[in-house]
């Protein structure tokens, strides 16, 4: 059970600016770090992982003999820092995320709501964070014959949803299975519609875009193939818990 939570943070690629880390030894919380982008060495005791985008790691709290990061690329992450009553885990890992778009967005949504303290908000960061090791639990049943089958719907979703109205149909028949089969498959894999699921991939795009600090809302709207600012605004704070404008603003002000 978790019975504290420390901290909620982002990190940059422009937080650290040496290729080489080498943090305290004494882990005084649990860490439950999501990788977005970027690519490292960490050495951490006698075990050394290899971090990629859509990578989650865990880091058990106490003494540690070596806590070591190298960076190949920089890259951006969100971490949180927790207790709990019973250890998770007495050893680190590193899990390689097959609904990465998924677990990233409730890490997302997880910052927000941290960092914008509303009325509740600690208890809905907690839950949050249950609501992730319940998806991390659920990767797991689906049998990979059955994965197999909507696979090529996955991989045409993430190559594709940017640039179109994607319909179900179409998926379906991609899968050379019945829609219902589809859909049915796709929910048990990923906990979530297939409609559901590209609006989180378009939302993680808009954040990324947002935090770039590159374009306007409106101009991220329309990258993320909206057509209405609005109706992008609208569906961005259902999905993160914020405005678009707010967002940016308490990932500023966290800083």
């Amino acid at each position: 059970m978790i019975t504290n939570i420390n901290r909620v943070a982002m990190v940059d690629k422009y937080e650290y600016k040496d290729q080489k880390t080498v943090f305290s030894s004494d882990l005084k919380h649990n860490e439950l770090i999501f990788h977005f982008s970027g690519e490292s060495r960490v050495y951490f005791n006698d075990k050394v992982f290899e971090i990629m985008p859509g990578t989650m790691r865990f880091l058990p709290c106490g003494e540690s003999k070596r806590y070591i990061v190298e960076r190949e690329r920089r890259g951006e992450c969100i971490f949180v820092s927790f207790d709990t009553d019973t250890a998770i885990s007495d050893e680190a890992f590193v899990l390689a995320i097959k609904n990465a778009a998924h677990i990233g967005g409730l890490f997302k949504k997880m910052f927000a709501v941290w960092v914008a303290k509303g009325e509740g908000y600690y208890f809905e960061t907690m839950s949050m964070i249950y609501k992730i090791f319940s998806e991390l639990q659920k990767n797991n049943y689906l049998p990979e014959g059955q994965y197999k089958k909507i696979r090529p719907a996955i991989n045409y979703i993430e190559n594709h949803f940017l640039d179109e109205k994607i319909s179900i149909p179409y998926l379906a028949a991609l899968c050379k299975i019945s829609e219902s089969y589809f859909k049915k498959l796709f929910i048990k894999k990923f906990g979530m519609s297939p409609i559901k699921y590209i609006i989180r991939l378009k939302i993680n795009h808009a954040c990324d875009l947002l935090l770039s600090k590159q374009y306007s809302i409106t101009q991220v709207a329309e990258l993320c193939g909206y057509d209405n600012v609005y109706f992008f605004s609208r569906q961005f704070k259902e999905y993160v818990g914020t405005s678009p404008s707010v967002f940016v603003e308490k990932y500023i002000s966290s800083k």
